[in-house]
């Protein structure tokens, strides 16, 4: 009984640490798909004009097309280019219905980076309506050790992630769909040539590290007004007269 009285007291507390870390993660998963500007960047890195035969520009307009395809509610996928004046299509029928899967995936990691953002608002809101001006160090201790948190978590992922890629890349297919259609045969497909894999490494190296910046920041800031409110109240204390 004590067991689960002590769980059910650390539920909200482990549930708004959760909040935390998947706002962040997927704030930075949303902001990847929709930045055309990291889909080009890759594209030159990863020499992906040589490999498709495409210029940077025609590769950035079928990024754009991606991209606009991810947030919108448009079906399905028909990314065209131009070539010697004419309008080709570049997916083939299996790579297409391969990412209206992606697709939904996506969708629901947008849900989640709303749902977790609603959450700690209520969670804040709710609060402060119960517990008034006592339950700013309260927030500010569990949000410190939310960042702290998510830099430990997010760091131990992206290591495992830099050292075995290809097995959880593989793993991460395997449990996220239910058909094989992402099983693409890199010698003829496009989609692959498009985003080989060392754009997702460097794709979910560049998430990591902007999601532990983020807990880091968070982190130095509410030390920081710990530190400075601290200082405050020492201060307040030293001028309050002392009687004897």
């Amino acid at each position: 009984m004590a067991i689960t009285l002590r769980a059910l007291r650390l539920l909200p507390r482990t549930l708004f640490i959760a909040a935390f870390l998947v706002l962040l993660v997927a704030t930075n998963v949303r902001l990847a798909f929709y930045s055309l500007e990291l889909y080009e960047w890759e594209f030159a890195r990863q020499g992906v004009p040589r490999t498709t035969g495409l210029t940077l520009e025609q590769l950035s307009d079928a990024g754009r097309q991606i991209r606009d395809y991810f947030n919108s509610a448009a079906e399905p996928l028909d990314v065209r280019i131009t070539v010697d004046g004419r309008s080709v299509s570049l997916f083939t029928e299996r790579e297409v219905l391969h990412m209206a899967d992606v697709k939904q995936l996506v969708y629901w990691v947008y849900r989640l980076q709303e749902g977790s953002l609603l959450f700690l608002f209520l969670w804040v809101t709710l609060g402060f309506f119960v517990q008034g001006s006592d339950f700013i160090p309260r927030t500010r201790r569990l949000l410190l050790e939310a960042s702290v948190l998510a830099m430990v978590i997010v760091g131990a992922a992206g290591f495992a992630a830099m050292v075995a890629f290809q097995p959880i890349f593989l793993l991460f297919h395997q449990l996220s769909f239910a058909n094989n259609l992402w099983m693409l045969d890199p010698a003829t497909s496009f989609l692959l040539r498009m985003f080989p894999q060392q754009f997702w490494v460097e794709s979910t190296v560049l998430i990591g590290a902007s999601t532990i910046a983020e807990a880091l920041a968070m982190a130095l800031l509410l030390t920081t007004i710990g530190w400075w409110r601290q200082r405050q109240i020492r201060a307040a204390q030293r001028k309050t007269p002392q009687f004897t």
